[in-house]
């Protein structure tokens, strides 16, 4: 054995195994510690090992952070950089930036009509017949097809109601698409394999229930006969059908009335005597007080006395002593169909009565406005500025013991206030018949939904003053 030749390989496989323990040292500790044996041996200062703590304790999340940060960065560099930018021979490109795709207004009526009307909570006996059904056709809908241009007409008509100022039934979008629709329904009618189709039925539907909102709003004359309007006896009528048939009869009461005011005597034929309308509201009248007398008992809405309201309701619009809380929204929005509708016959035949039941009439006409009024507080709450669809910063009545469902909101903010428009409208044209403190409430909840709903418009003539 070479002695000199061992004690060289021994001296270096103590530096190594002394640059390996270096390796757990401690090159910051101040503090003197126990030397290493290594150290020792080969005659070098030893700082000493470190605590172990130090290493486990020590903050991973910046040790994390800062191994992200440089792979980011090394990352955009490379992105940033082109292969001629790298060789330093051209200037960098610059960086592409996409934009998502924008959705069509169309698609957004369809949408937030479909979500906030067709599929939300209500009672079904209010339904109209169809709308419920709309959801299972959805998956085969061209968007040139009757049934889709159909359903865009009446989505846009409710989608406009919630844009500044443009709630209008007869809006430029809405007459375009019911123009198309009409167009496209021909064409379907005169195909044998669509005209009896599901689809096609349907759109003959909505479009009717546009024409038919039209109607009633503008007085419209609606034609009627008894192959369109006259359903076989055998089908089945819930309330709200039953109730579009009467409101069908009254706006065609009401045009013959306008129109006979105008005419000439070759045109009394036409549109009638005074006594044949007379006859034909009275008729009506029947009617309204016959469906009055079927309506489900549920229905009818619960006075709350206006000691047990909270006062942000009070102080936002309250009329008389109580307000009414019904069972829902779409019940709510049912019954003030009926009540403007029948105030309109009413008012049309106060006006024709010469006799002493005028007077009672008159009354008639006070209590069904009075009925309208005191259903202001359930579909606004205590709103006095618009807010979301979704908003729960503010409270409805409600009865003793009962909170507030989360459908309520969302129904009530959808198509509570707004099914007010056309009733406080009707009350507003038959002011003569109506007390002063009707008409300055009414004055005062039109200005009230302007502002909730962001519509810019003057109040009606013989609305009362601000407060």
């Amino acid at each position: 054995m070479n002695l000199a030749s061992t004690s060289r390989e021994i001296t270096v496989w103590e530096d190594a195994s002394h640059r390996q323990a270096q390796r757990g040292l401690s090159n910051v500790q101040a503090a003197p510690c126990k030397a290493c044996l290594k150290c020792v041996k080969s005659k070098r200062t030893c700082p000493g090992y470190a605590e172990g703590l130090d290493l486990v304790l020590r903050d991973q999340n910046q040790l994390a952070k800062a191994r992200v940060e440089r792979h980011q960065k090394a990352r955009n560099k490379s992105r940033n950089q082109s292969p001629e930018t790298s060789s330093g021979s051209a200037s960098p490109q610059p960086m592409t930036i996409y934009t998502p795709l924008a959705e069509s207004q169309e698609t957004y009526a369809h949408t937030f009509f479909v979500s906030a009307y067709v599929l939300a909570p209500r009672d079904t006996r209010t339904d109209h017949g169809f709308l419920e059904l709309l959801p299972f056709l959805f998956d085969r809908l061209p968007s040139s097809s009757v049934l889709s241009l159909s359903l865009s007409v009446v989505a846009h008509c409710y989608f406009q109601a919630w844009q500044p100022d443009v709630r209008n039934v007869d809006h430029i979008i809405v007459q375009k698409l019911y123009s198309r629709a009409l167009k496209a329904l021909q064409m379907a009618l005169q195909n044998p394999s669509q005209c009896t189709s599901d689809e096609t039925l349907m759109a003959v539907c909505l479009l009717s229930f546009y024409e038919v909102s039209k109607a009633l709003d503008n007085n419209m004359p609606v034609d009627e006969t008894p192959e369109i309007w006259h359903d076989p006896e055998h089908m089945p009528h819930n309330p709200a059908i039953m109730l579009d048939a009467i409101c069908v009869e009254a706006a065609n009461v009401l045009a013959a009335a306008a129109e006979h005011t105008f005419c000439s005597e070759s045109d009394v034929l036409r549109y009638g005597t005074s006594a044949s309308i007379m006859n034909r509201a009275k008729a009506v009248e029947d009617r309204f007080a016959a469906w009055e007398s079927r309506v489900p008992q549920e229905w009818w809405p619960t006075p709350l006395p206006r000691e047990v309201v909270p006062q942000e309701i009070v102080d936002a619009g309250f009329h008389g002593d109580y307000c009414d809380v019904y069972s829902n929204t779409s019940v709510c929005a049912t019954l003030n169909n009926f009540h403007s509708t029948r105030l309109r016959n009413l008012c049309l035949l106060a006006s024709y009565d010469q006799t002493e039941s005028k007077s009672k009439r008159i009354l008639q006409i006070q209590r069904t406005v009075d009925d309208i009024l005191v259903s202001i507080p359930y579909m606004l709450g205590s709103k006095s500025e618009a807010a979301g669809m979704y908003d729960t910063d503010f409270i409805y009545p409600a009865l003793p013991g009962q909170s507030i469902s989360m459908a309520h909101y969302q129904t009530a903010a959808a198509f509570g206030g707004l099914t007010l428009f056309g009733p406080l409208r009707t009350l507003f044209s038959f002011a003569r018949f109506l007390r002063a403190d009707q008409m300055q409430f009414a004055g005062q909840q039109f200005r009230r939904l302007g502002v909730l709903y962001d519509v810019r418009m003057p109040p009606p003539s013989g609305a009362g003053p601000a407060r």
